[in-house]
């Protein structure tokens, strides 16, 4: 919870000093830990449509605006 209002703080930072942060890819591992999920609820997610990933290179991986709105939409 801490890390999510830090990196929230650091974001609203760096748009008022007009620096948009980049939109990374995550791992499952880092989804889980981020939006305080399991891998399984991730999974479930991503089978039901409602959580957007790219799995191009043999894994999942999430931007992090689409974690962000999955989280935002319940």
């Amino acid at each position: 919870m801490e890390l999510r209002i830090i990196e929230k703080l650091d974001n609203i930072l760096r748009i008022l000093q007009n620096k948009i942060p980049k939109d990374n890819y995550m791992d499952i591992g880092q989804v889980a830990e981020y939006s305080s999920m399991s891998r399984s609820s991730i999974r479930r997610s991503c089978s039901l449509g409602t959580l957007k990933f790219s799995d191009k290179h043999g894994k999942h991986l999430f931007l992090k605006s689409d974690v962000e709105r999955w989280i935002k939409n319940g």
